[in-house]
C-alpha cells in the first residue's frame, strides 16, 4: 500500500477542514510555539539525516512494523514524551471547546465496517491497521481533535466508492456534499478517553480517542442515503468562541454547512459564488487581520537562498495557477471565492503549492513538508501586501499577496539550475 499517498489525501482534506475543531486562543498560541519547536526538533532530517528519513518513508510504504520501530518514529516519540504535559493540555483544551454530539443523525444509515474494509483494502491492509499506523506516525502533529482527521479521514475514498457504487449517488453530488465542511463534537467517556463525532453532509465518523496516547478506535461510520435534511439541522452547534478570530472561523463553518439548505440537491455554482462574495465582503476586515497575523509569524524572506533558484518551471507554475483557479494571464490575478473563503491560517495557497511542487514525488518531499515542518518565509511590503516564499528541496515557490483584496502578483515556481 502506498502509505505516503494515503497520508497526502488525508492531510489535504484535513487542512481544509480542521477549523471545525478549533481551540481557545491561549491554546492556539501554545500550539504555535510547540509546533515551531517540533520543526526545529525534526530539522536534521532535512539535511544531514535526509537518507534516514527517506528510509523511514520507504518502511512506511512497504513494512508498517518497521516504520513503527524506525529511529525517525522514535525521535518523534521522544519529543512527545519531553512535552507530554503540553500535548495533554492542548488536546484537552480542544476537546473541551467542542459541543456535545447530537443524539440522532436523520438521513444517515450505519455502514458495516466489514463492508467498508471491502472498499478500503489495498494490499490486504484494513481500515483498522492503517488507522493504527497513522495514529502513531502522525501523533507529534496531533495537537488537538482536529489532528485526528489525518488518521480517520482515510476512509473518505472508501466511503465515496461505496456511495457511488452501491447506493447510486452521483459522484458530483458526493463532491458537493463533502465540500460543505465538517462539524465536530466531543463527549468525555472516562479519564483521557473521549468520544469524538465528526459530521459531514456525506458521512459521519464516530470514534473514541485517548488524547494521552493518540490511540483511535473507529466505532461507527454512517453514510448519507436519505432525502433532504430538515432546514437548520445542527445550526449553531459550533465550538466555543472567545475571540473575533474564533468567531470568524465559526462563521465560515456555519456558512458552508448551511449552503445545503438553500442549494441541495440542485447546486448552482454561480449562485454559490455570489453568496461567497457577499460573505467575504461582510467579513473582509476579520479575514485581513487574521491573515496578516499569520504571515507576521513567519521568519523573514531568504533573498540569497531564493537567488539559487534561477530556473522557472513553467509547467509547475501553470499547474499551480490551474489548481488555484487562476486561468488568465501570468499577470496580477485574484483568488477565486472558493479558495479565498478558506484562505486563513490553514494556508490554502501554500498547501496547493506544496502539492504541486511534489507532484512528481509524493513521498519524501511532501512528508518532509508536513512532518518536518514547512519552510515558509514572509515579509510585509506595504500595508496588506506581503511577499511569501516556500522552499521544498530543489524547488521553491514565491509570490506576492494582498491579504485584503486577494490579488496575487509574480506567482512563480522555480528550480535550482542543474550543475
Amino acid at each position: 500500500m502506498n502509505t505516503p499517498k494515503v497520508f497526502l489525501i488525508a492531510f489535504l482534506l484535513w487542512a481544509g477542514s480542521a477549523a471545525a475543531c478549533q481551540k481557545p486562543l491561549s491554546a492556539e498560541a501554545e500550539e504555535q510555539q510547540l509546533s515551531a519547536e517540533l520543526d526545529r526538533w525534526m530539522a536534521p532530517y532535512r539535511d544531514e539525516k535526509k537518507a534516514e528519513f527517506v528510509d523511514w518513508m520507504a518502511a512506511g510504504e512497504d513494512n508498517p512494523e518497521a516504520a513503527l520501530a524506525h529511529p525517525v518514529t522514535r525521535h518523534m516519540q521522544v519529543f512527545i514524551e519531553k512535552n507530554k504535559d503540553r500535548y495533554l493540555r492542548l488536546r484537552l483544551a480542544g476537546l473541551e471547546a467542542l459541543p456535545p454530539a447530537p443524539e440522532a443523525f436523520p438521513g444517515y444509515e450505519v455502514l458495516d465496517l466489514q463492508v467498508l474494509d471491502k472498499y478500503f483494502q489495498q494490499d490486504s491492509v484494513s481500515v483498522r491497521e492503517i488507522i493504527d499506523l497513522t495514529s502513531v506516525l502522525t501523533a507529534a502533529r496531533t495537537f488537538g481533535p482536529g489532528g485526528t482527521l489525518s488518521s480517520v479521514n482515510l476512509i473518505h475514498i472508501a466511503v465515496s466508492d461505496y456511495l457511488t457504487q452501491e447506493k447510486g449517488m452521483r459522484w458530483q453530488d458526493y463532491v458537493q456534499l463533502y465540500g460543505l465542511g465538517w462539524l465536530c463534537f466531543a463527549d468525555r467517556i472516562k479519564d483521557t478517553q473521549w468520544s469524538v463525532v465528526i459530521v459531514n453532509r456525506a458521512f459521519v465518523m464516530k470514534y473514541s480517542w485517548d488524547y494521552a496516547t493518540n490511540g483511535i478506535e473507529l466505532l461507527q461510520v454512517l453514510v448519507y442515503t436519505g432525502g433532504k435534511q430538515q432546514p437548520g439541522w445542527l445550526a449553531g452547534r459550533l465550538p466555543k468562541a472567545s475571540t473575533p478570530q474564533q468567531e470568524l472561523l465559526n462563521k465560515i463553518d456555519e456558512f458552508k454547512w448551511m449552503l445545503y439548505d438553500d442549494f441541495y440537491p440542485d447546486f448552482d455554482d454561480r449562485e454559490i459564488e455570489e453568496r461567497q462574495q457577499q460573505f467575504l465582503a461582510e467579513n473582509r476586515g476579520a479575514y485581513t487581520a487574521l491573515r496578516n497575523a499569520v504571515l507576521g509569524r513567519y521568519p523573514p524572506i531568504q533573498r540569497e537562498r531564493w537567488a539559487e533558484f534561477m530556473q522557472e518551471d513553467l509547467g509547475l507554475t501553470e499547474k499551480m495557477q490551474s489548481n488555484l483557479g487562476l486561468f488568465d494571464s501570468f499577470g496580477d490575478q485574484i483568488l477565486p471565492e472558493s479558495i479565498s473563503i478558506n484562505e486563513l491560517k490553514y494556508s490554502q495557497v501554500l498547501t496547493t503549492a506544496a502539492y504541486v511542487m511534489t507532484s512528481d514525488n509524493l513521498g519524501y518531499n511532501w512528508a518532509a513538508d508536513w512532518l518536518l515542518g514547512r519552510e515558509v518565509y514572509a515579509r510585509r511590503l506595504d500595508g496588506n501586501l506581503w511577499e511569501v516564499q516556500l522552499f521544498m528541496g530543489d524547488v521553491a515557490c514565491g509570490y506576492q499577496w494582498n491579504t485584503a483584496t486577494d490579488e496575487l502578483h509574480e506567482l512563480t515556481v522555480r528550480r535550482k539550475e542543474k550543475q
